[in-house]
């Protein structure tokens, strides 16, 4: 069998679609998210990637945080016996009760060497510990410097099988304007997805420049959106200060309700049109060794835990989950 390696790259709140006809007053655009931004043309990496893989409309049916997220991403379960405690941000780390997809590669595969790279809370004692190298800082490290150790670590084990890439700061871009002018990377949606396209492409850059592109698969997943424009988003913006008047270029968190609905502004009520935007996760398989026949492929519905399933089916992983291969 010729030589496939899989590099995974995790992006913290990062919605990858949203609700039908929805338009940002600020930006004259949809909602920040990955398929509208790069059909817009703002997100040239992303756009080569979907262009040339399999995009998911892909959904979170679960806890829509990061501790739930990065354990759905990972095991491919919604169900786990590790359950959120009074700290559900520390509890979840107490026992990863399930396969990963991590620890399961290295059964299939030995011989070939799986790390991680990202922030601890989910590395050392999360669900992305991995067998051969796991390294991890604190919340909001920079992006920047976790990606250098991680191709460090692949420059010196070229022998590398999987490699986890896990992005943080994206996740800062919670109870935020959607657009702000000249904003820097974090401060706002609009700036800071156009800011983490170029991180995708030194990936991809990096991959090709050592000829390992041709023999890899690249996953792009994420743990959840965010709420823009629906009822929570407006309840958590009134709670906050925010004016009635910005109302409409305000980003909250990913707090619950996750169900949401889209908020008419002129009537300024919420609609019968459903949102669910904390829900919306990003869902995409490329690489150059996707086969063509895959390429600018769109399935609509997908989930969280069909994540994990599908990186063990493409990979010839041995593999139990709750979720489905996709692909």
């Amino acid at each position: 069998m010729k030589k496939q390696r899989a590099f995974i790259l995790i992006l913290d709140m990062l919605a990858g679609h949203w609700v039908k006809d929805s338009i940002a007053p600020a930006t004259k655009l949809p909602p920040v998210n990955v398929l509208d931004y790069s059909e817009a043309g703002l997100l040239p990496a992303f756009k080569d990637t979907i262009d040339k893989g399999v995009f998911v409309h892909a959904w979170n049916k679960g806890t829509c945080n990061t501790p739930h997220g990065q354990k759905y991403l990972a095991s491919g379960t919604y169900k786990s016996k590790s359950v959120p405690g009074v700290d559900p941000y520390w509890k979840m780390l107490e026992g990863a009760d399930c396969e990963t997809i991590l620890s399961a590669c290295k059964k299939s595969f030995p011989e070939g060497k799986v790390a991680g790279f990202g922030s601890d809370a989910w590395m050392q004692s999360g669900w992305w510990k991995a067998p051969d190298c796991t390294m991890g800082w604190g919340s909001y490290y920079s992006d920047l410097l976790t990606s250098q150790h991680c191709f460090k670590w692949m420059l010196e084990n070229p022998d590398w099988n999987m490699a986890l890439l896990y992005l943080a700061q994206y996740d800062k871009t919670g109870n935020c304007p959607l657009y702000k002018k000249d904003a820097k990377y974090t401060e706002d949606k609009h700036h800071s997805i156009i800011e983490l396209d170029k991180y995708l492409w030194l990936v991809k850059k990096f991959l090709q420049e050592k000829g390992w592109w041709d023999e890899t698969y690249l996953f792009i997943g994420s743990d959840h959106g965010c709420h823009y424009g629906c009822d929570v988003a407006v309840k958590e913006g009134r709670k906050r200060g925010i004016p009635e008047k910005d109302l409409q270029n305000y980003c909250s968190n990913h707090q619950d309700p996750y169900d949401c609905y889209v908020w008419d502004f002129k009537k300024n009520k919420a609609s019968k049109t459903k949102s669910d935007c904390a829900r919306r996760v990003t869902f995409m398989v490329s690489g150059g060794k996707l086969p063509r026949k895959y390429h600018g492929e769109k399935i609509n519905y997908g989930e969280i835990i069909d994540f994990a399933p599908t990186i063990a089916s493409m990979m010839g992983i041995k593999f139990k989950s709750d979720g489905k291969p996709l692909i």
